[in-house]
């Protein structure tokens, strides 16, 4: 699974790394907008959803390209 994404165009940056630090569709929110689609998991729980090691291995790859 991964969790960076990107570079994406940033107004701001320029360019922008994203990161998914939660499960495809847990939101707080199900906007009728949201590119994505709908909401399957609406929660305002707050919990670690993912372990960082993944995320920051996945990141220092991401700065390599």
């Amino acid at each position: 699974m991964s969790h960076i994404f990107g570079p994406v165009p940033s107004r701001r940056l320029g360019y922008s790394l994203g990161i998914d630090a939660v499960p495809f569709k847990v939101c707080t929110l199900n906007c009728v907008y949201c590119q994505v689609g709908r909401t399957s998991t609406k929660t305002l729980e707050r919990k670690q959803w993912i372990s960082p090691e993944p995320v920051l291995s996945e990141l220092r790859e991401a700065l390599k390209k």
